[in-house]
């Protein structure tokens, strides 16, 4: 799809898997950071020391509110990453930066 009237780049993008709500939440002294949706979340790494940074390859189960896992698409990696990053610029006026 090209450029044009009504054109957004989301547009281009596959339909979510993700749940529409969801929340995040930090753990500052073990350096993990959660995205929860209402049944199962994802945790990953983050340091702040040095810039707040997380790590993508960290992103690998998700965990179920049954006690199940299963493990993290490509595309969901990379939709939950634009979710964190833009929910810390939105809600924490912090810039993430995100290391493979």
């Amino acid at each position: 799809m090209g450029a044009g009237p009504g054109y957004t780049p989301s547009m281009d993008l596959p339909p979510s898997s993700l749940s529409e709500t969801y929340s995040i939440e930090t753990e500052f002294r073990g350096e993990t950071l959660h995205y929860i949706e209402p049944a199962r979340r994802v945790s990953m790494m983050w340091t702040w020391t040095d810039g707040y940074r997380i790590y993508a390859s960290s992103i690998a189960r998700w965990e179920h509110a049954d006690g199940t896992s299963a493990g993290v698409t490509d595309e969901e990696r990379n939709q939950i990453i634009d979710r964190v990053v833009t929910y810390a610029r939105v809600h924490q006026h912090a810039k993430l930066i995100v290391e493979p």
